[in-house]
């Protein structure tokens, strides 16, 4: 009995003592967790109703949100009473949101954008850069039936100069998509103030007739992406010839339009030749070289059978811009601007560690090196920055950020001939200190 006993029976196990599970309200605090919040209004919300505009604008004073504590105050208004978005209305009604921007700057020789100042911590009510944060938060609380009582006041926004971006961008998006006419009209606003950037970024909402008027009317050149040569030509080939659009712009448009086809239809061939006579040279030089990959060979950019320097200068800012388009190997089209005898070109560098007067001018930092160049041989030198150059010269002397060029012209037979041509170094840029 005893060995069945021992055999049947399982064996005798002790159960595992239970690990106490620790009261968690018995646990020591954190005091950088479970700190208390800490109210910094006094104000009853869900009994507080605001009749009027004077009444919400009184709510906003007793709210006094300062440049130290304003984020935290809003945080106490809760969004989900009406009285929020009374409190939006009034204040975007008032206005005021014009904050200084920061002083402009520079490091290392490149500008540091300029920014809006922050507000200071003792900011008020009164103060514009403390404001133009409010506002943000006030247009978050708009529905769609508070458009009517604020458009003037979100169209004073858009007026607003750069830098302001941000509140600029929140008034433009408050404007219901479905209102086109009232989207494109504050983006003609912005646009006008000089947002150009914010207007492009925001002009995927417009339809197609908006997107043509934009740019055919307003000249918001952004519009012209978003459209395409084949579908909207017509706003192409006026694109090339609207002198106000940037280069970049139309010398796209050109790209885009002959890109169409094989061959050039006539009124984009027509369109082409009348940019040949733009004064933008970039532009007149895109053209030329754009007909002449057609087979039009007319517009080849070749010396001016002139007297005139200002002449001379036009035709070598479109030669520098018609050269630069060329492919790897052309020869080069200056040979009918230089005289038999050939170019005299001087190269002048610029060392700012050097501290011996090589070509003694005087300088110990620049050295000078002139070459005659025969004119089977010429080009002009440094293209690209005498391309960015000539967007900028007085007379005979044309500079860049990194360059100046200085061109000298000798009369024979009654016209102009390039006989100089000086390309010098400028000295690297050095951040002005500090006023």
């Amino acid at each position: 009995m005893a060995a069945l006993a021992a055999c049947g029976e399982p064996p005798h196990t002790t159960a595992p003592t239970p690990v106490p599970i620790t009261d968690l309200k018995a646990r020591p605090s954190d005091p950088d967790l479970d700190r208390p919040a800490v109210r910094l209004l006094a104000i009853d919300w869900p009994s507080v109703k605001l009749a009027n505009e004077t009444e919400a604008l009184a709510l906003w004073k007793q709210i006094a949100p300062t440049g130290a504590d304003w984020d935290q105050k809003l945080e106490e208004i809760p969004t989900n009473l009406p009285l929020a978005r009374s409190l939006g209305v009034a204040l975007l009604r008032e206005g005021n949101f014009a904050c200084q921007a920061a002083p402009a700057s520079t490091h290392n020789c490149l500008k540091v954008p300029i920014e809006v100042a922050p507000p200071a911590p003792t900011a008020t009510l009164a103060d514009p850069c403390l404001r133009r944060l409010l506002a943000m938060w006030s247009i978050d609380q708009l529905e769609e039936d508070d458009i009517g009582n604020v458009r003037d006041a979100l169209a004073a926004i858009a007026a607003l100069p750069p830098p302001e971006s941000q509140l600029v961008t929140s008034a433009i998006r408050a404007i219901p998509e479905a209102d086109r006419d009232a989207r494109l009209k504050i983006l003609v606003t912005a646009w006008k103030a000089g947002q150009h950037e914010v207007v492009n970024a925001n002009l995927g909402t417009l339809d197609e007739a908006h997107l043509i008027e934009a740019v055919t009317k307003y000249h918001i050149d952004g519009a012209v992406e978003i459209l395409s040569a084949e579908g909207h030509k017509p706003v192409y080939l006026a694109a090339v010839g609207d002198t106000v659009l940037p280069a970049a712009v139309r010398t796209q448009a050109m790209t885009e339009l002959v890109t169409v086809s094989d061959t050039l239809a006539p009124d984009v061939k027509a369109t082409l030749v009348a940019a040949t006579k733009t004064a933008d040279c970039t532009v007149a030089a895109t053209a030329a070289r754009k007909l002449q990959m057609f087979g039009d060979k007319r517009f080849i950019p070749t010396r001016p059978h002139t007297a005139s320097v200002p002449a001379m200068m036009r035709g070598l800012c479109v030669l520098a811009s018609y050269e630069l388009l060329q492919s790897a190997g052309d020869d080069s089209l200056l040979a009918s601007y230089v005289p038999a005898r050939g170019l005299e070109r001087t190269e002048v560098s610029y060392d700012p560690l050097s501290e011996v007067d090589t070509d003694g001018d005087g300088d110990p930092h620049t050295e000078r090196k002139t070459d005659l160049v025969p004119r089977a041989e010429v080009s002009l030198p440094d293209l690209e920055d005498m391309v960015h150059a000539m967007a900028s010269c007085k007379d005979t002397t044309c500079t860049s950020d990194s360059r100046e060029f200085r061109f000298t012209f000798k009369p024979a037979g009654g016209e102009q001939f390039l006989a100089k041509v000086e390309s010098i170094e400028l000295p690297p840029c050095q951040d002005k200190p500090a006023p």
